[in-house]
């Protein structure tokens, strides 16, 4: 009841986070698929013994979570992954991530917000980093997050040259002698891609994203206190790793 009088002090507006109005979130623009690899450096939750990590994501109003690494401790492993449907709408340019003990009593040990504005965008984006987590502004380790996004929007070919044209960024000319600045950061080593969802056959290498991507307006982060506000639906089992989604799109 209060969310509805609050809702209708707002007038229908949109609101941020995980209480967006679902009649607001607009078209399905495409898939993120998440893949929670590991962690490190994690402060230990448990008194005895190897806590017991697992990891819960949440995009827009869609939240899933890892299979439990038991007695993971301090640097657990998952190497799961995670799907979720994209909408056009502001709340799905943050995701959500938050590592928790499943205990007897569930304690948050960190979390973090990852923005999607470099990853959402026409024609896919790609990333393969590290991220500080925190638990009530302190340091709380660090967790390895790849993501791969799959646009189901109609492709503007003009915007697919001009993105294919361009200059790697990071690259070194050929040719040149002499002192080239500072040294240039090495590639990222990553896994082969997951098997494109919006397609029937295996997609290829995504395209280099673009530098001068749009600022989009940041959801309001609220602090998770136990997974129970994630709501979570049921995740598929690692070995449908690399599979198509079932009932994702078809393409004639």
């Amino acid at each position: 009841m209060a969310t509805k009088v609050a809702m209708a002090a707002l007038g229908g507006a949109h609101t941020a986070g995980i209480y967006a109005d679902m009649t607001v979130d607009g078209p399905e623009i495409g898939t993120l698929v998440v893949v929670m690899d590991r962690a490190k450096n994690l402060p230990n939750r448990k008194t005895l013994g190897k806590q017991d990590p697992y990891c819960a994501a949440r995009l827009g109003k869609e939240a899933k979570k890892t299979e439990t690494d038991k007695r993971g401790g301090q640097t657990p492993k998952w190497d799961q992954e995670l799907r979720f449907t994209v909408h056009d709408s502001p709340d799905y340019y943050q995701l959500k991530v938050s590592l928790f003990n499943d205990d007897k009593k569930t304690e948050l040990i960190g979390e973090t917000w990852v923005s999607l504005d470099q990853i959402i965008i026409p024609g896919g984006g790609q990333n393969d980093l590290w991220h500080n987590l925190n638990c009530k502004g302190r340091y709380a380790g660090e967790v390895r997050i790849e993501l791969t996004y799959y646009d189901t929007r109609p492709r503007d070919e003009k915007a697919e040259e001009r993105r294919q044209s361009a200059p790697i960024s990071g690259a070194v000319e050929q040719g040149s002698s002499g002192v080239c600045g500072p040294r240039q950061p090495k590639p990222v080593k990553r896994r082969p891609l997951p098997s494109d969802p919006t397609s029937s056959t295996h997609s290829s290498p995504l395209p280099h994203t673009p530098s001068n991507i749009a600022q989009r307006s940041v959801p309001q982060q609220r602090y998770v206190e136990s997974p129970n506000d994630y709501d979570f639906e049921s995740t598929p089992p690692p070995a449908r790793r690399h599979q198509h989604l079932q009932d994702g799109p078809q393409h004639s």
